[in-house]
């Protein structure tokens, strides 16, 4: 059966056979067929190729979103020790300050001043804004702001006893802990 078409709906061109007009033994041939030639098909590579480049673009652009805030919300922690020690290497980025409040050292004004510390090491800390309810002389807690000069400059502050510090950082509490009874030893003798 020889059928052929001048163009037609299936895009073939003159003296071509149509696509239609095959016989069911030629339905089961599976040759590849050459689809330009056919005109089906053309120009829509170009479109996906430009889709899947832009997807491209777009998880790249999220990974990269995503790294720098991490790199920005990451809060490093240190004992006051540690901190002191390091001060220059801090400079002014801001950091939480692990220490136990010494006894006799708050001061309670505009702002909350105590002194912070750890394994003998003491720094002052001046607090803007509340603190919890369990702050308090002789416990553990964390501070959470920058050095200004020689004191500590805090807007946050994490008592030991915080939900949401214990299930962080249960082996520093136990560290804390242990210091704070070592100084709670020293000024008692």
């Amino acid at each position: 059966m020889d059928v052929t078409t001048s163009g037609g709906m299936n895009g073939g061109g003159i003296g071509e056979e149509s696509i239609d007009a095959r016989t069911t033994d030629d339905a089961f041939e599976l040759t590849p067929r050459d689809v330009s030639a056919t005109g089906s098909g053309g120009g829509g590579g170009g479109a996906r190729k430009w889709g899947m480049w832009g997807v491209l673009v777009a998880v790249v652009a999220a990974l990269v979103f995503v790294g720098y805030s991490l790199i920005g919300a990451s809060t490093y922690f240190y004992n006051v020790d540690e901190a002191v020690e390091r001060r220059t290497e801090i400079g002014d980025k801001r950091i939480r300050l692990q220490g136990n409040v010494i006894e006799g050292s708050v001061e309670d004004g505009d702002r909350v001043r105590f002194l912070l510390s750890f394994h003998g090491v003491s720094v002052q800390v001046e607090h803007t804004g509340e603190v919890p309810d369990l702050f308090g002389e002789s416990i553990p807690l964390v501070v959470e702001g920058r050095f200004v000069g020689e004191e500590f400059h805090s807007n946050r502050v994490l008592v030991k006893h915080d939900e949401s510090y214990e299930e962080d950082h249960d082996d520093r509490i136990t560290e804390a802990e242990i210091d704070a009874e070592a100084t709670a030893t020293k000024s008692g003798s």
